[in-house]
């Protein structure tokens, strides 16, 4: 249980707290997947374009005939199919991560309103403990509602 430091919570408090901290894992989950994409693209493409400079130097002077060899030699259409791909896969994940983000930043505000307005004398007690702890091991920040 990620908040056993605390003791005495509330089950309601612990799983405001467990689904921020679950949005929070998710979403750089989605991060990490759109950043290797990322990678993995940039480097077939750097790839390509060697492979294109040592085979195909004598042809590069000229775009047209680089473009019909590439045309013609399916090994860069698998390349380009590839890239494509890793590029979709990219773009895919960017797109969830954008909405992961959204619904952070509102459990975020959820689980701020939550703490700043609880009239639960003994959570009140532990709310700057609380803010602390999420801030020091997940890299959550419950003090302010704008990020």
């Amino acid at each position: 249980m990620p908040l056993r430091d605390i003791k005495n919570l509330s089950s309601e408090t612990e799983n405001i707290l467990n689904a921020v901290i679950k949005r929070k894992n998710k979403k750089d989950k989605y991060k990490r997947l759109r950043d290797m994409y990322l990678i993995v693209t940039l480097l077939l493409l750097l790839g390509l374009f060697v492979y294109l400079n040592m085979n195909d130097l004598h042809t590069m002077l000229d775009p047209f005939s680089t473009f019909a060899s590439i045309l013609l030699n399916p090994l860069y259409l698998i390349i380009f199919s590839v890239i494509a791909l890793t590029f979709s896969y990219f773009h895919y994940y960017q797109k969830k991560l954008k909405k992961e983000k959204d619904k952070l930043n509102r459990v975020r505000a959820e689980v701020i309103d939550y703490l700043n307005d609880s009239k639960d004398m003994n959570l009140q007690d532990k709310v700057p403990i609380i803010k602390k702890m999420m801030k020091g091991e997940y890299d959550i920040n419950l003090y302010v509602k704008n990020k």
